[in-house]
């Protein structure tokens, strides 16, 4: 798979979103999970998946991107929920600091999908 240069821009931006979150959370790493480092890679993990994903629902037909990041929403938020769950169920001396450390993950890099999915969708609306 060739990357164009909207998609390499994509993948530096969440590089340099994934690296201000760590310095954040190497200042911070008393209060958070010592699994921050595992949670932060899944989200990169998943955000680049997604990202890439969508851009080829998107390519196809606007009505399948629509349906596939709406599905992949869903998705993603029972696989979240569930991971939260079974973790607190299973560790819970470190349950609050782990679901705090993912939700917080969780709403950092949702905005940024959003937003550069959003952008996107007005670049595209606006004939660039």
């Amino acid at each position: 798979m060739k990357l164009d240069s909207k998609d390499s821009k994509f993948l530096s931006h969440l590089c340099i979103l994934t690296a201000v979150v760590t310095g954040a959370s190497i200042a911070v790493r008393n209060s958070l999970t010592v699994w921050w480092p595992a949670i932060l890679l899944f989200f990169f993990i998943v955000s680049i998946l997604v990202y890439f994903l969508s851009m080829r629902a998107r390519r196809k037909d606007m009505r399948k991107f629509a349906n596939f990041y709406m599905a992949s929403t869903v998705v993603k938020m029972i696989l979240y929920l569930t991971i939260i769950f079974v973790y607190v169920l299973n560790f819970k001396e470190d349950g609050k600091r782990f679901a705090i450390t993912f939700l917080i993950y969780y709403l950092i890099y949702s905005v940024f999908e959003t937003f550069k999915l959003a952008k996107k969708e007005k670049k595209k609306i606006d004939g660039e």
